[in-house]
């Protein structure tokens, strides 16, 4: 049974979309479909509790009014292990339980002139929603979307379509070759701001693997950009009482200290954190 907090989500479709990919589109109430980009749902199974933990899924999409169903969320997962395989097993007409939107979200300024997106593998969904979010604020106000895919392979690369209908400009690399540049994706955004140098008030924003966050940053900081970050973690609650997905950063007078992913997160000002 679902707990006084979570609300009973029926799976409406559940696809894949590349191999070991998958798009998951649930029924939910409307303040579940109300999230901004870089928000998340703790997603845990209906029938019984085995796996006993939730998962935590960045929301892709959402939208209401669609036919009987009223409002839908859509995740997007690869099959890492046994519960993101059970998920990938899920067929219409099943349920779990969700719990969200959880965590902060990106924040654009509204001065900002270029925003630069760096996503890799699994990180595209907050990516593909700040873009599409981005979107609908450019009839007043101009702003050019640069976004870099990096993935190990072409089957990596999630949403290239969805991004050039938001008008950004896609660069991608792959680290076999199979498109784009080949080698790592932070390699083609350093090409990409050493010539010419970023415009004025441009933003980086970024989801994805650790080393690829990290990896940012010093080019950030190379370039004087505000940096944000989405990372991602594991956790059990979604809410910080668990204390599972902690994060180093840095405190006063150079000092370490820490925050959760979940409750102070998952969006982080990514100069602030302690990568090492």
């Amino acid at each position: 049974m679902a707990r006084s907090a979570e609300v009973r989500a029926e799976v409406v479709a559940n696809r894949e979309i590349a191999p070991a990919y998958f798009s998951m589109r649930l029924a939910v109430p409307s303040r579940l479909a109300r999230f901004r980009p870089g928000q998340f749902l703790m997603l845990g199974w209906d029938e019984g509790w085995d796996p006993f933990l939730p998962r935590a899924m960045s929301i892709r999409s959402a939208k209401c009014g669609v036919r009987s169903v009223g409002c839908e969320v859509e995740i997007l997962y690869k099959i890492f292990g046994r519960g993101t395989a059970l998920l990938a097993a899920m067929r219409p007409g099943r349920f779990l339980r969700a719990l969200g939107p959880l965590g902060n979200a990106f924040e654009v300024p509204r001065s900002a002139t270029e925003i630069i997106m760096v996503a890799g593998g699994i990180g595209v969904p907050p990516i593909a929603a700040l873009a599409e979010s981005l979107a609908k604020r450019r009839t007043s106000h101009r702003m050019e979307m640069t976004v870099f895919l990096g993935g190990r392979s072409k089957a990596d690369l999630l949403c290239v379509a969805d991004f050039r209908r938001a008008g950004a400009k896609v660069h991608m690399a792959t680290e076999d070759g199979s498109s784009g540049y080949e080698g790592l994706v932070t390699e083609l955004v350093n090409k990409y701001l050493s010539a010419p140098h970023p415009a004025p008030r441009t933003v980086l924003y970024a989801c994805g693997p650790h080393p690829l966050l990290a990896a940012l940053a010093p080019i950030a900081e190379k370039y004087d950009l505000p940096y944000q970050a989405s990372l991602e973690a594991n956790m059990a609650c979604g809410f910080g009482a668990c204390m599972g997905c902690v994060v180093p950063v840095k405190g006063g007078e150079g000092h370490r200290t820490y925050r959760l992913v979940c409750k102070d997160g998952a969006v982080f000002d990514a100069h602030g954190i302690l990568w090492a």
